[in-house]
Order: structure tokens, then C-alpha cells, then sequence
């Protein structure tokens, strides 16, 4: 599964120096592992073998019908002789096109080369009627270890788009072999035209938990010590809340599987020798992603799933991704994920869509942030004056009453680990003044944290559990629900959880937090616009009630914790239909219809 290069005796040659790994960006690092990687060749075969290596330590061994089994999509085409073909396929997961209304991105995991094509029939009933040849994207990627090897995975992601759908329909489909094997039938709705009611969900930081071997070895012992407070497995039973309650769609902030256990988007840790307390976290393990959509397939096979990008999804990894796609760590997400392009065109998670009369926007903190530069400054603006014109639009459209921004990093929060990051507050906060933003999702800080409406970066007016608060007049409600799965972080010195039914000590007093600055610079803060706090895990259920126009819509954000109790609510109000329309605003919305890029017929 890894190839050694150094023989016995010899000094592993393990990575970039450290005092220059420090000072490399992303595509600096990529280049170094180009050229590491052409003195030392791994063949295609050996990537496959440490592919199929992965999945044997995930417990998916045998063959393909038996990978299958084990991944939960079981074949129905036959595998004794002269029987069709199976279809290895696993980790089903959807997303939205640019336009959710008459599109949808359909994508999953092959656990072997396809001899020929893929389709996926798609149809208002288990007849189906259309058929998609979907696109078989491959993506070997190899990773330099400490001690000199070289880990390798050969991986292949299979995708088709979905479009001129009707809106507000429910359809079926399947994948598909040409006279083989075929998945499970399963089901999506596109969005609807006009003013419906309808509830989304959010979290961040989920990661996987699997067995202890292979993904646990590589990334996941460091993020799951001892812990008998609440459920062994969080990240397992939030899915499972999510495919109970079957919302629209989900949102995750950012930090989405821990392929990448550091965070900083290197490649290896750079110690030589490595200390003997080492525990592996300086290996990129993209098998992890095949565990990652696996144990999200029960929901996001029929929910589309809308990701962003956090600190954790930086991966510095030479790959031979054959599909375009941008640098800056982000080239195996081209392979793996479907997202809207209609943000800037090296910005991959950067899109927006509208759902009924709610905006969405996604959004790339490691562009913005100062704690972790990696890629700050990545997209040389691009991103910011693209989310001017984006925000700008929906607040212009009559037909869009509440605005939703997603995006890993906080703008505000009291973390004893992260806090507040001071490049995302001072680039995007007064564009979410300016355009009276209702909701920002945040994650990063592994715990639920809502603040009063800020405006102007003070307390527009305190908002307890239960209160309705208007954002037009408030000010913008940013919550940080980091709670998706990750062990929890711990509150300031003299910070205690707050949330209904649990007020703690510190009610209604100031806290003393920081804002992470340039060159680890924490900037001391004294806040008043931190209302509710629970160090627990926890997802995001928001119900959306449009009212007709000049009447009022309400957008309700609950959050639920693991156990399924609500311990926090606010209600965000607006007149509905307020929004009106500006030529120049609405000029800078031309490219909101595109179609993304992939392979599609009419269904």
C-alpha cells in the first residue's frame, strides 16, 4: 500500500524543511511534491494496490460484490458466470445545480474502473424515462510519508447533472451498467418556484467515524479520546437526525471529513527523525473521503448536501486529477464534489443558489482568514467583490426575503481554540451590514454558539432563547455550530455554557475573548453579543414560513442536540417582498442561470 524508497540504514528524506514548508503556499508545496514524487515514480498499479489496501482495512474486502455489500448499496445484477456486471458504486450524494429549481448534481463513488460507460436513469416514477451518461472522473493521489515512503490511492468518482427538471418535483433514480448491475432506486425533490414553506439543516466539523484501522491510524485518533458525557458516535447520529427529518437541503461549514488531519494544508509534519510520540497527523488520507460519503449516503442520497471549505479541506497532496479544477488544495475536490459555478471561476466552494424566498451563499474562509494564511488571499479579491455584487442581487430581488451566508472561519465567536478570526470579520462583516445579511453559519469552533444581532460590530438588542429579532433593523444573528461530530473545544477562562434551561454564572455579564490576528496575534475583546452556549454536539434546524407580500416571513432557527432536545431558538422576521429591484444590482446577476459544468440530457 506504500512504497518504501530509502534503503535500510539510510536516512529517510521526509519532507520539506521546516523553517520553508512554513513560508510555502498550497501551489508552492504542490510543485515541491511534483518534483519529489518524479525522482521517486509510483506506479498506477501500486496506486491501486493501496487503494484496494484502504478499503480492506475499512472492512470492505473481497470482491467487488462484497466491497458493495459492505458499503451499504447492494448489486442487483448477478455475479455468477455469464451474468451481468455488478455495479461497485457507493457514498450516493447529491447537490444543487446553479439553478435548484430545474437541476441536480448526482454523484457517488465507483470502488473499480468501469470497463465502459455509467449512466443514471432519472424519471418521475421507478420507470424512469431519461438516462444520463454520467461522467467517470479518476483521481490518483500520492502523499510522501515520514519515513520516506510514498502512499498512494487510485479513486473513482462518477457524476452526472441532472437538468431541465421541473420545480418543486420528486424524482427517482439509479445508477446504472449498459445491460449490468444497477444501485438502489432513490428519490430528490427540486425547489420550488413561488413562496413555500420549507426547513433546511446546518452543521460543520463532522469528520468520520469508522473502524480502528486505516482511517483512525492515519487521521482520526487525535479528534476521539475517551469521552462518556453524550453518544460514542455524534457525527453517526446527527446523520441519522438529518435523515429523519429529510430538510430541503444541508448545509456543512466547512471541515467536512479530516482528510487532512493537520489543518494548515501541509503535507507532512517535517520533523526528522520523527518523535517517538508521534501519531501520525501529517498524513493526507484521501480514502478517507470513500468512508466520509459512506456514512452520509443514508441522507445525502436524497438530500442534496451544499459543502464549504474549511481549514481541514486545504490538501496538500499531489494528485493526477484529470478533471480541470483549481489549485490551492483543491484539485481532488473537482473529482469528488458537484457544486454550483457560479461564484469565481479558482473558487471552487465559493456559489450561491435561492431556495424559495432564501438566498443562499457559500463562501471560502481560508481565502479570508489571518489565524490560518495558508491560502489567505488566494483568489487576489475575487471573492469578496463577488460576494459584494452576490449579496447586493439578492437583497435587490422582490422575491427573496431572508439571506443565508455559510463559511468555516468565525466572524464572531468565543472559543478558547479559534475565537473570532479578524480577516473574515474585517472583509465580510460590513458587507453583511451593508446588505442586512439575516443568518451566518459558522464552524471551526468545535461548539453551538449564538450571538445577539450585531450590527456595526456591537449588540443591535439582546435576543434570549425564544426572542424574534429583525434583522433590517437588529442586525446580522451569526451562529457557530461547529457541534457536527468533532470532540469539543472548551469556552474563555470564566465562560460557561448558556443555553434554555441552563443559564450559568455568567449571565447578562461581558466576556473577555480575542479576535486571531497576523502572526498568531490574539487581540484581546470585551463582548457583550455572546447569548447562548452549549459545549455539546448539535445541529441547525431552521424552518422557513414565507408570508405573501406585505405581509411577514419568519425564518425560525432551532438548534438540536444529538439527544434530540432543542436547547436554543431565535426567530428572524422581515416583511415579505420588501426587496426592489436596482439595474445595477440586477446587471451583475447575468450569470446566476448557467449551467454547471458536467454531462446532462433533459429528464
Amino acid at each position: 500500500m506504500t512504497r518504501s524508497l530509502n534503503p535500510p540504514g539510510e536516512t529517510p528524506d521526509v519532507g520539506i524543511p521546516a523553517a520553508l514548508a512554513a513560508q510555502m503556499s498550497i501551489g508552492e508545496q504542490n510543485d515541491w511534491l511534483r518534483g519529489f514524487l518524479k525522482a521517486r515514480p509510483v506506479s498506477r498499479r501500486s496506486a491501486l494496490r493501496g487503494a484496494v489496501g484502504a478499503l480492506a482495512g475499512l472492512g470492505m474486502v473481497g470482491g467487488i460484490g462484497e466491497v458493495l455489500a459492505a458499503c451499504g448499496s447492494p448489486s442487483t445484477g448477478g455475479t455468477v458466470a455469464g451474468a451481468p456486471a455488478p455495479l461497485a458504486l457507493s457514498g450516493r450524494h447529491l447537490s444543487f445545480g446553479a439553478d435548484p429549481t430545474r437541476q441536480m448534481a448526482i454523484g457517488g463513488e465507483l470502488t473499480a474502473k468501469p470497463g465502459g460507460q455509467v449512466l443514471i436513469d432519472i424519471g418521475a416514477d421507478a420507470n424512469y424515462g431519461s438516462t444520463i451518461v454520467a461522467e467517470v472522473r479518476e483521481l490518483i493521489s500520492h502523499v510522501p510519508q515520514q519515513d520516506g515512503s510514498i502512499r498512494s490511492a487510485d479513486q473513482f468518482f462518477v457524476h452526472g447533472l441532472a437538468d431541465q427538471l421541473s420545480a418543486g418535483q420528486r424524482y427517482h433514480y439509479r445508477f446504472r451498467l449498459p445491460g449490468g448491475g444497477t444501485s438502489p432506486d432513490s428519490v430528490f425533490s427540486t425547489a420550488p418556484t413561488g413562496r413555500a414553506p420549507f426547513t433546511f439543516t446546518a452543521f460543520g466539523d463532522q469528520g468520520v467515524n469508522g473502524p480502528t484501522t486505516v482511517i483512525e491510524a492515519f487521521t482520526d485518533d487525535y479528534y476521539k479520546p475517551a469521552d462518556s458525557r453524550r453518544t460514542p458516535q455524534p457525527a453517526s447520529s446527527l446523520v441519522a437526525m438529518i435523515a429523519k427529518r429529510q430538510p430541503a437541503f444541508h448545509l456543512l461549514a466547512g471541515d467536512i471529513c479530516y482528510a487532512d488531519p493537520t489543518g494548515y494544508g501541509k503535507p507532512v509534519k517535517n520533523t526528522v527523525p520523527a518523535p517517538a510520540t508521534s501519531t501520525g497527523f501529517d498524513n493526507f488520507d484521501p480514502t478517507t473521503w470513500t468512508a466520509y460519503f459512506h456514512s452520509i449516503e443514508s441522507t445525502a442520497a436524497t438530500t442534496p448536501w451544499m459543502f464549504a471549505t474549511g481549514n481541514h479541506d486545504m490538501e496538500a497532496v499531489y494528485d493526477d486529477n484529470k478533471v480541470p479544477g483549481a489549485t490551492h488544495g483543491y484539485g481532488g475536490h473537482a473529482a469528488r464534489l458537484d457544486l454550483p459555478k457560479n461564484g469565481p471561476s479558482n473558487c471552487p466552494s465559493v456559489y450561491s443558489f435561492k431556495y424559495s424566498n432564501v438566498g443562499v451563499v457559500s463562501l471560502d474562509g481560508n481565502d479570508l482568514s489571518t489565524e490560518i494564511p495558508t491560502n489567505a488571499g488566494y483568489s487576489g479579491g475575487a471573492q469578496v467583490s463577488w460576494a459584494r455584487q452576490t449579496l447586493s442581487a439578492l437583497r435587490a430581488d422582490p422575491n427573496i426575503d431572508f439571506i443565508v451566508v455559510f463559511h468555516h472561519h468565525c466572524a464572531y465567536a468565543t472559543s478558547a481554540s479559534h475565537a473570532s478570526d479578524g480577516g473574515v470579520r474585517s472583509l465580510m462583516s460590513p458587507l453583511y451590514d451593508e446588505f442586512s445579511v439575516d443568518l451566518v453559519v459558522q464552524g471551526h469552533n468545535h461548539q453551538y454558539e449564538r450571538t445577539n444581532p450585531i450590527k456595526a460590530g456591537s449588540t443591535g438588542r439582546a435576543a434570549p432563547d425564544g426572542a424574534t429579532v429583525h434583522p433590517l433593523t437588529d442586525g446580522t444573528t451569526y451562529i457557530c455550530v461547529g457541534s457536527g461530530g468533532r470532540p469539543r473545544y472548551t469556552w474563555q477562562p470564566g465562560e460557561t455554557d448558556r443555553f434554555r434551561g441552563n443559564t450559568g454564572p455568567d449571565s447578562g455579564t461581558r466576556v473577555t475573548s480575542y479576535v486571531a490576528q497576523a502572526g498568531g496575534v490574539k487581540q484581546p475583546e470585551q463582548v457583550d453579543w455572546s447569548q447562548a452556549r452549549y459545549l455539546d454536539y448539535a445541529v441547525l434546524s431552521v424552518d422557513v414560513a414565507p408570508g405573501q407580500p406585505g405581509a411577514e416571513s419568519t425564518m425560525t432557527v432551532r438548534a438540536i442536540s444529538d439527544t434530540g432536545q432543542e436547547i436554543d431558538a431565535v426567530t428572524l422576521a422581515r416583511t415579505a417582498g420588501a426587496g426592489t429591484p436596482k439595474p445595477s444590482a440586477m446587471g451583475t446577476w447575468g450569470s446566476w442561470g448557467h449551467t454547471q459544468s458536467g454531462l446532462s440530457v433533459p429528464a
